[in-house]
Formats: structure tokens, sequence, C-alpha cells
């Protein structure tokens, strides 16, 4: 089920690469693959996986994921898993 696509972005300044299908940075769940915050896809995917893993029902809430992964997160935070433990953290309501 996508809660959170291309058109909810608030944000427009992404790169939009071709990816296989079961590419690990936009298929599966969360791990150690390295992730890109300037790739719409790979953040499309990661607001999605974790609005469903977290039982995230509304596009608002995928906005501020996106506005906090694209202002906020310290540059660091470089996986998957990474970013999940840090917006885990970082996203209040």
């Amino acid at each position: 089920m996508i809660l959170f696509s291309r058109r909810n972005l608030f944000y427009s300044d992404y790169k939009w690469s071709t990816y296989v299908p079961n590419d690990p940075r936009t298929n599966g769940k969360p791990d150690e693959t390295l992730f890109s915050r300037e790739e719409g896809n790979e953040v499309v995917y990661l607001i999605n996986r974790l609005m469903a893993l977290w039982d995230y029902r509304f596009a608002n809430t995928g906005n501020k994921m996106e506005k906090l992964i694209h202002d906020k997160m310290p540059v660091e935070v470089a996986t998957q898993e990474a970013v999940q433990t840090w917006l885990k953290a970082n996203l209040k309501f």
C-alpha cells in the first residue's frame, strides 16, 4: 500500500534515477544499504516503509519525515537503518 508518493513531496530538488526491480535502495526492509537524501525514489521508498512500519496513515506525516531528512538530518546518517533510528528519535508530533 502506497501512502506517500512523489506528488506528496514538499521539495522538488531531488534526482530521479532509474532502479532495477528489487534494488535494495528502493525495496525490502530498511537495512545497512546506503541512503541518498538527494534521490527522490529512495526518499519516497523509505518514507513509505517507515510509515507502514510505524502505522502512520497521513501524507502530512510523510512530509514531516521528508522535511527532517531534507533539512535537519546530519550528514553522517548514511544508511537506511541509521535514517530509521534518527527519524524515530527526532520525529515529534
